[in-house]
């Protein structure tokens, strides 16, 4: 059995964000990085981060809508983005999406 130790900083930083940046712009870059196999619209949100996906007609018209507030973090917004292409799970794999998000911006 394999032990995970969770880091009680990053707990915070799914929470929200003040950070400055384009949450749309980022999540956008992520997606073209990743290039999950389904069509996923994305969209600014008053409140709370949303996931909402449907495969209703099978895995070629899969679909996803990524609710994106204000508020967010880069690291939420990078697991988001990395469960709808399937490598949330995949060790790094978010702090490596967010590390390449702040390097791509300056």
């Amino acid at each position: 059995m394999q032990h995970v130790r969770e880091d009680p900083r990053r707990a915070d930083r799914l929470v929200g964000s003040d950070e400055r940046f384009d949450r749309i712009g980022f999540a956008m870059e992520l997606l073209r990085v990743l290039r999950p196999p389904l069509t996923i619209a994305v969209y600014e949100r008053r409140h709370d981060l949303r996931v909402d996906q449907s495969r209703l007609l099978g895995p070629s018209s899969a679909w996803a809508m990524l609710g994106i507030p204000p508020h967010a973090s880069r690291e939420r917004i990078a697991l988001a983005v990395a469960e709808l292409a399937g490598v949330a799970r995949v060790p790094f794999a978010v702090d490596l999406l967010v590390r390449a998000g702040r390097t791509s911006e300056t």
